[in-house]
């Protein structure tokens, strides 16, 4: 069977997909956290959820969760416009194979600085983090075996997918947190 390369850009716009489409659900039931650890795919290799980890609220829960919709904004506006100028730039029909590839790269890069920097106080942060920097530091991988191959790079889609799993992972595991901060805001009296 041959093995597929699916490009980080591709890799983001299928997980705000099917990100986006997960919000729209009921609530997600949280699980005990020694379930946490198994990210699986079914014997065809499609995405399964992972059940989102349960930790106990702190007074720096809103602190941690800005800071990360501050990271995930400007990630998101950084690869927004990098993806415009990609476009622009084949249907001018001046997009090389190498530049794209090199864009690729610096977006991966980006992602990873723009992690590192983050200053996160709660260990629901710090596990967002970690599982965003993982994600990245798989495709900033894969990126630069493609440059040092004279072919494209091929990685196990089975391995692909659990490296998605983690990342769809991280954004439910926010929006969750996000989720439970603005409820218990509204449950407190004023």
């Amino acid at each position: 069977m041959p093995k597929l390369k699916i490009s980080p850009l591709i890799l983001c716009l299928l997980s705000s997909t099917l990100l986006l489409s997960a919000w729209n659900k009921d609530k997600v039931p949280t699980t005990e956290p020694e379930h946490q650890a198994n990210t699986t795919t079914d014997p065809i290799g499609q995405l399964n959820q992972t059940p989102i980890k349960s930790f106990a609220a702190t007074a720096d829960d809103g602190h941690d969760i800005a800071i990360l919709d501050d990271y995930d904004q400007r990630f998101t506006d950084m690869s927004d416009s990098m993806e415009i100028e990609l476009a622009k730039m084949q249907q001018a029909n001046t997009l090389t194979p190498e530049f794209e590839q090199q864009r690729q790269k610096d977006n991966a890069q980006s992602a990873l600085t723009m992690l590192k920097a983050l200053e996160l106080k709660t260990e629901q942060g710090r596990y967002i983090q970690g599982l965003l920097y993982d994600y990245w530091e798989h495709q900033a991988k894969l990126i630069a075996e493609s440059t040092l191959s004279a072919t494209p790079a091929t990685a196990d889609s089975g391995q692909q997918i659990n490296h998605l799993n983690e990342y769809l992972h991280a954004q439910s595991q926010l929006h969750h947190w996000r989720s439970a901060q603005t409820t218990d805001s509204k449950m407190q009296p004023e």
